[in-house]
């Protein structure tokens, strides 16, 4: 029971990190072409999670990196 109860904790924390890391830039475009950039969260715990960014420049890929590193 205890493990279970666990892989809930944990599950609930992958579940937070990918919440905070959208929301950080949930409103950011890109200046020069309008558009949003895109998260792609996987794997199960915050151990082994993989998080890929993309968008339509190399200029909206970093202003998401710096957003996301921001506290």
């Amino acid at each position: 029971m205890l493990q279970a109860t666990a892989g809930v904790g944990s599950q609930q924390r992958v579940e937070e990190f990918k919440e905070n890391t959208a929301r950080k830039i949930r409103d950011l475009r890109c200046p020069d072409h309008h558009q949003a950039p895109r998260l792609r969260f996987q794997g199960a715990t915050l151990r082994d999670i993989n998080v890929q960014l993309s968008g339509c420049c190399e200029k909206l890929i970093g202003l998401a990196n710096q957003k996301i590193a921001a506290r």
